[in-house]
């Protein structure tokens, strides 16, 4: 799909300007999770950079839980649906949206706060694109083990519009592409399963 959204990206009479990232979105970061305090019973998740994987929703597979929450937690760490989320360390720049549940944010993965008014949809696909993992890849170069921070990413320069409806037209044609890619790797899955059944039927 990274040619149809670079196509729309660059395409002036849809978004005819740019903006800083910093200016529609701030980043926040994770907590830092005691590993005394896991626990395999626990309801609360926690994300580490591992979980987010660049796919449109996060691998929530191989979490640390725990029971209760800190008290001191933050209300951003404790995640909602459709929080985009950023890995900061090893490969930076990978962007994943957040499922329904109970799932909180570790350090080195950035949550981005959303202003008013921001079409989360429109954003997402703006920085689940390869420029911005690869602008994130080139800010953490220099170090045995990348790292980016708060402001490499909120100065990342975007495309935008000042027209809602181009901000929404490009975000609703983005996420169908999505939403056909999920259904065909559902398809894909169930296709796999149903072979291997038959060949192990065969050897019976």
């Amino acid at each position: 799909m990274s040619a149809i959204s670079k196509h729309l990206f660059t395409r002036n009479d849809l978004l005819e300007t740019t903006i800083c990232l910093s200016d529609i979105a701030t980043l926040k970061n994770g907590y830092v999770f005691q590993s005394s305090k896991y626990n395999t019973l626990g309801k609360w998740r926690i994300l580490t950079i591992s979980n987010v994987s660049g796919e449109r929703y996060i691998n929530d597979k191989d979490c640390n839980c725990i029971i209760n929450l800190p008290n001191d937690i933050q209300d951003h760490q404790v995640l909602k649906e459709g929080n985009i989320l950023i890995s900061l360390t090893g490969n930076v720049g990978r962007v994943s949206l957040c499922k329904d549940g109970d799932y909180l944010l570790n350090q080195r993965v950035g949550l981005l706060q959303l202003a008013k008014n921001v079409n989360q949809e429109f954003l997402y696909q703006i920085l689940s694109s390869r420029r911005f993992e690869n602008s994130m890849i080139a800010c953490g170069q220099g170090a045995a083990q990348m790292n980016i921070g708060k402001e490499d990413v909120e100065s990342y320069v975007l495309p935008y519009s000042s027209n809602v409806n181009n901000i929404l037209l490009v975000a609703k044609i983005l996420y169908s592409y999505d939403e056909c890619i999920i259904n065909e790797q559902r398809r894909l899955t169930l296709l796999t399963m149903q072979k291997q059944y038959l060949l192990t039927q065969m050897f019976i």
